[in-house]
């Protein structure tokens, strides 16, 4: 779940026609948004919404108190990767955290000065068993007779557990309980009718309250269209290894190499890192199924890799409420093992949560 962003300059230094220099100074990031805690034990896990405007690293603050001083200061730019950027994404873990209760906020950083700071949370380590908060941002995808279901674990007790509950009608008698140890499911077959679904959060203390309650209808032959954005602005998750499979094996003759890795024009024919970075037949095609599904896939662009237009066999997937073009708010998912091995390339499903990516359309669409 990593959200990201590229590392500005903070002064941008314009010339004008009369030959005047001016530098237009660039603001304080936007504070970040819906900070959320799970604890296992000693560990403590948080994530939050990315800042908006120009960003540099995220300063995390722990304070024994509501709103009182930090005794905790931790700045995200202390991880350096250049390759993967960990220093930008918008999460933090930690273990071996004494007993207490911990106030914690989380700030955006440039050079221009820190953002105000997002929500502050209590955060209670026991050392021990905690029950879970109830999961959030409860989603549904129905393509035909298969139901994708997703959600976002809430503040408490880090789940071991789901229960995902099915009605005919509002708050109704259960008429199907599905387990699952993740926070999505993937149900095939459903029945024709309309459901009432609902999913609850467990740890060995105990089972959390209901998720929102959504309504599923199957089957869909409807075209596809964007899920909507999740009230706290990330769409969790969604377990697509099927599509992604499915939509590379069916790409045939275009994971050969010459077709999943060409020549970039302008650049040498032995720069492996240009053929990576574009367009090509084998991902047009992926993006293009995966789209039947959800609009919200794209190609993933990463600045990590020089005069990128895209990652020519990584796929990107909008989990934000921005908009999308350029948004660094993505999932990033590998459909091809062995790019530019030239005859060793396989289809793969691999998802990455650590590498810095943006959602483009590439001209495609």
């Amino acid at each position: 779940m990593s959200v990201r962003r590229v590392v500005v300059s903070c002064a941008l230094t314009l010339a004008v026609a009369a030959g005047v220099v001016l530098t237009a100074q660039v603001g304080v990031p936007g504070a970040p948004a819906n900070l959320v805690y799970q604890v296992d034990g000693r560990t403590v896990y948080l994530n939050w919404i990315n800042s908006s405007g120009l960003l540099s690293y995220y300063r995390l603050e722990a304070a024994p108190a509501a709103g009182a001083p930090p005794f905790f200061i931790w700045d995200s730019h202390q991880l350096v990767d250049p390759l993967r950027l960990p220093q930008l994404l918008s999460l933090f873990a930690t273990s071996g955290v004494a007993n207490g209760t911990y106030y914690v906020r989380v700030k955006g950083v440039n050079g221009a000065g820190e953002s105000v700071a997002s929500n502050e949370i209590a955060v209670p380590v026991t050392g021990g068993c905690q029950a879970p908060g109830a999961p959030t941002d409860f989603t549904a995808i129905t393509r035909g007779t298969t139901v994708f279901l997703a959600w976002n674990p809430g503040n408490g007790g880090l789940p071991t557990s789901y229960t995902v509950h099915a009605s005919f009608q509002q708050n109704g008698p259960v008429i199907a309980a599905l387990g699952t140890p993740t926070p999505y499911l993937n149900v095939a077959a459903v029945p024709t009718g309309t459901y009432f679904v609902r999913v609850y959060a467990s740890t060995a203390c105990g089972t959390s309250a209901a998720s929102n309650e959504i309504v599923v209808t199957a089957p869909n032959g409807a075209a596809a269209v964007p899920t909507p954005d999740a009230p706290s602005g990330r769409l969790p998750w969604f377990y697509v290894r099927d599509l992604v499979l499915a939509a590379g094996s069916a790409a045939g003759g275009r994971i050969d190499a010459s077709l999943s890795c060409p020549v970039r024009p302008g650049f040498d024919p032995g720069d492996i890192e240009a053929r990576k970075t574009q367009r090509n037949a084998y991902i047009d095609f992926v993006v293009a199924r995966l789209r039947e599904f959800d609009p919200r896939f794209g190609y993933n662009a990463k600045p990590t890799r020089t005069n990128a237009i895209v990652a020519g066999d990584e796929i990107a997937y909008h989990w934000g409420s921005d908009a999308p073009e350029g948004s660094p708010n993505v999932y990033l998912f590998d459909t091809l093992q062995g790019h530019c091995t030239f005859g060793r390339e396989e289809v793969t499903f691999r998802p990455f949560s650590n590498e810095y990516g943006r959602w483009t359309a590439a001209g495609a669409f």
